[in-house]
Formats: structure tokens, C-alpha cells, sequence
């Protein structure tokens, strides 16, 4: 039987390399060791490969979103990305029950995703180069993907394939009054080393890695890599692994992250709160100012907006949300850790980065869909007076 045409996993196994190094290869935009790259050029040509024509459009397409940026300091996110399924319904159907859905709609969707998105669409004065290192496959929905994801100005590096060679989906369940079910597949981005095949050495402008809680335990020995390159590291604690969902884990985390972001749910999960929502930010404060930070911890409080505990000590920074009606809250944290690093890299003080985030995560749950409604700085700023900040 006749061979198909070579596919970019069967350089990569022929190379004994991940199909991510190929494609940063193929890309240009992550540089590769030469003697890599040597042999992955050597299997292509052994292989007669040809990329598609949608991945040779890619570097051209990459390097439009690089140089746009260039020069602004970088945000590499790390994490999964998925396709969303939009379904609206009255109410969340009973077991048994069947319910008719209003419409159905296809979106771009997963954590990083929604993350990297809303720090780009921030803009001039706070432009970033955002680079986002995920799993793609090679299917349809992982080139519209991408394509979507360099349409709104970020940097695709394919890091690995999906298990199924394809994105995960998942079904968001929006009922009337905004509130959401979520039902995904299962995703991964398996135990890598993500700076073997990446140039993380010192620049003149400021860089970020951002990581994922799913992923945050298997990327403990690269913070210290990125650190030794003098990169700053944030988290985002949504995903955390039950095994660091605990005081002692939780306070080793804060102690080499260099700004936390942690929902009320999972902070209370942490520390066992039950406590109204007043007390419990009295006892948040006085948890988190006795143990030993690399950095701050901004904890978000969904509707009610958020808190910002600094390492410099000090009362904590309280920042409502901004008034709105709630269509959908999808990514609304997602959103609003974007905003913030997107001001915070750019030395902005944690008050103005809390309030453009609180204002951008609250516009965010106007619209369907975790990127149906990005925000510019100037569309931030109209909203900033109703969201004054309050310290101690």
C-alpha cells in the first residue's frame, strides 16, 4: 500500500525529537540547539516533507505579530487551549430532562487561551509580546485555532500534539441569569521541560512566564530556570493539583512565584474558610502577611472584584468590579489576569493593574464566549472612575 504524504509527527519521530521542536523549527519562532536543528533538517529532506499551507503561512504570519510587538516586554503563557461549545438554556436541565438550546455556537476557548488574548487586546501603552506554548493537532479546529489566536495579535508555539492529534472540546452551558456548566475533556501537556528547546537567556526587556495551575507541578524545576535567566514568574492557582491545595503547598508555591493569582473558592478550599465574604478577606490578609512571599497575591472575588496583598506589606488593596449585567462568566478570571500582567510588566503600580482588571474581567461577562468581548486600554479607561480602590 502507498504511503500517504509525510506529516510533521513522522519527522519529528524520525528525528527523536517532539513534534514541537519541528514545529518551532518550521516556525522560526522559537530558536532551536543547531545540532537539532541540523538533524531535523537532514530528516526532512530524507522524508521529502512539505508543511500544508496553512503552516507555511505561519512564520510569515508570526513574525507579523512579533514585530508588531517588538521591543515591549514579553508574556510567554503556557497552557491548553480548547474548542468551546456555547449552548444557552433557560435553566440547567434536570437528569432525564431534555431541553432546547436557544443556538450552539463554536468558540475559542481554554484558560491560557483566554489569558493571552486579553492581555494582547490591551494594547499601546501596555503592548506586550504574548506567546502562548500549547498543544496543537492537525486537525481543522487547531488551524482556525491558530489562526484565531494570531488574529488577535499571539504567538503560537506548538509545543506538543494533543493525544488525539486534536483540541479538546467543551461544552459551556449558559443559563439565563449567567451562571455556567462546564463539561471538557481531559487536557494535558504531559511532563515536559519546556526550556530545553527555548531561548529563555536575559534580554533588555522584561519577560514573564505565566503558568497554568493545571500545570504547575510539572513545571517546578523550570521556575528556578526561568528565574536564573532573570524572567518573573506568575501563577494562576485555578487547576491546582489537590496535592498543592493545602496551607503548607499552597505558602511553598507563593514563596517562589513572583505574583499569584487565586480565586475566593480555592483560597477558602486552602485554608478551610466558611466565613462570610468580609471576614473571609480579614483572614485572608492575615494568612497570607505571615508567610514568607517572593511576591504579591491577588486574590480575585468574582462579582465583588478583587484584593491585592503586597509583598512590600502594607494594607491589602481592595478593588470592586464594575457594575454590569452578567451574560456569561466564562474567563472572566482569565480576563482579568491578563489585564493585570499587561500593566504590572509594564511597571505600572498594583492599584491601576488591579483596577483596569477588575474593569476588563467585569466587561468580560457581557458577552458569550471567555473572548467575545477583549477590552483596549482606552475602553478600560471610560470605566475606570467606577472602580475606585480602597486601601486598608
Amino acid at each position: 500500500m502507498k504511503k500517504g504524504r509525510p506529516t510533521i509527527t513522522d519527522v519529528a519521530r524520525a528525528a527523536g525529537v517532539s513534534v514541537g521542536t519541528v514545529s518551532n523549527f518550521l516556525n522560526g519562532t522559537v530558536p532551536v540547539k543547531p545540532a537539532t536543528a541540523e538533524k531535523i533538517q537532514a530528516t526532512i529532506q530524507k522524508l521529502a516533507y512539505r508543511p500544508s499551507v496553512f503552516a507555511r503561512s505561519l512564520p510569515l504570519l508570526s513574525a507579523q505579530t512579533t514585530r508588531a510587538a517588538e521591543g515591549n516586554p514579553r508574556l510567554l503563557v503556557v497552557g491548553h487551549i480548547c474548542v468551546d461549545y456555547l449552548c444557552r438554556v433557560p435553566v440547567l436541565p434536570h437528569r432525564d430532562d431534555r431541553v432546547a438550546a436557544s443556538h450552539i455556537d463554536k468558540a475559542l476557548g481554554g484558560p491560557a487561551a483566554n489569558l493571552a488574548v486579553a492581555a494582547a487586546a490591551v494594547g499601546a501603552p501596555f503592548l506586550l509580546q504574548v506567546d502562548l506554548a500549547t498543544a496543537v493537532g492537525d486537525d481543522a479546529d487547531s488551524e482556525w485555532a491558530m489562526a484565531e489566536l494570531l488574529s488577535h495579535g499571539v504567538n503560537v508555539l506548538p509545543i506538543r500534539r494533543p493525544a488525539k492529534n486534536r483540541l479538546p472540546r467543551a461544552m459551556v452551558i449558559i443559563e439565563a441569569n449567567g451562571g455556567r456548566t462546564i463539561i471538557h475533556e481531559t487536557f494535558e501537556l504531559s511532563e515536559i521541560d519546556l526550556t530545553t528547546n527555548m531561548d529563555i537567556t536575559p534580554s533588555e526587556v522584561r519577560s514573564c512566564l505565566h503558568i497554568e495551575g493545571f500545570h504547575y507541578e510539572r513545571m517546578m524545576a523550570s521556575i528556578g530556570r526561568f528565574h536564573d535567566a532573570g524572567w518573573t514568574v506568575s501563577l494562576h492557582a485555578a487547576g491546582l493539583p489537590e496535592a498543592s491545595r493545602n496551607p503548607a503547598a499552597f505558602e511553598r508555591l507563593i514563596a517562589q512565584v513572583d505574583l499569584t493569582f487565586i480565586n475566593d473558592e480555592i483560597f477558602r478550599e486552602i485554608y478551610s474558610i466558611r466565613t462570610p465574604l468580609a471576614s473571609m478577606i480579614d483572614e485572608a490578609a492575615r494568612l497570607i502577611m505571615r508567610v514568607k512571599r517572593r511576591g504579591d497575591v491577588v486574590l480575585t472575588i468574582g462579582e465583588f472584584g478583587a484584593v491585592v496583598f503586597r509583598k512590600s506589606g502594607g494594607p491589602p488593596i481592595e478593588v470592586p468590579a464594575l457594575p454590569v449585567s452578567r451574560v456569561d462568566a466564562t474567563g472572566a478570571g482569565d480576563a482579568f489576569a491578563g489585564i493585570f500582567l499587561s500593566l504590572w510588566l509594564h511597571g505600572r503600580p498594583l492599584v491601576d493593574a488591579a483596577r483596569y482588571a477588575a474593569v476588563g474581567a467585569s466587561l468580560t461577562t457581557t458577552a458569550e464566549g471567555a473572548q467575545s468581548r477583549t477590552s483596549t486600554a482606552a475602553e478600560l479607561e471610560a470605566f475606570l472612575s467606577a472602580v475606585e480602590a480602597k486601601a486598608g
